[in-house]
């Protein structure tokens, strides 16, 4: 067995995320909400998709941490679409390690976190008891574009962070933005 051994600096950087992860629901003003269907919180995708840049402990950290913080502020409905970026952070994580292009990293990711969260969407619906007029609408246009559209505008903040992080010597993974290796 292959076993990693990690540093303390990604030890603290994840823990640091993690800590991001929780707070930002809780401070960030900037938020849209339209429940149980849908909110989106500002920069709020932004230390998982750090954390893929970091190793899987760190991705696990920031899905728990964010989706404390989501529970606590938003309830379990959005707690859960949150914990659900554990899936994306995970495979964001091994297609980083393996050098994917990074245009494919987002573009996939977005995906799996989209369908993810309109998984959430469809047992909230259920659960919730809403009526089922529009709901196809409700979930591929307001979760599953919102969701894609609010990935890709994290990940691109998470990309200028990413660099002065990396400008800092804080993380050394590399970005593949030439080949489409994969």
């Amino acid at each position: 067995m292959n076993k990693k051994r990690i540093s303390v600096k990604d030890i603290t950087i994840a823990a640091l995320l993690t800590a991001l992860a929780l707070s930002i629901p809780m401070v960030m003003p900037f938020k849209i909400k339209l429940e149980p269907i849908f909110s989106a919180t500002f920069a709020s995708h932004v230390p998982g998709i750090l954390s893929m840049f970091v190793g899987p402990f760190a991705v696990i950290g920031t899905a728990v941490g964010s989706a404390l913080g989501f529970f606590t502020t938003l309830g379990p409905w959005v707690a859960l679409r949150a914990f659900s970026h554990l899936f994306f952070g995970l495979v964001g994580y091994k297609m980083i390690e393996k050098k994917w292009n990074i245009f494919a990293v987002i573009l996939l990711t977005g995906l799996l976190h989209a369908a993810a969260e309109m998984v959430v969407g469809v047992i909230s619906i259920l659960v919730s008891g809403i009526p089922a007029g529009g709901v196809f609408k409700t979930l591929v246009v307001t979760i599953g574009c919102g969701t894609l559209i609010h990935h890709c505008i994290d990940f691109a903040i998470s990309l200028v962070i990413f660099y002065a992080l990396k400008s800092a010597r804080l993380l050394s993974t590399s970005v593949n933005f030439k080949s489409f290796k994969g």
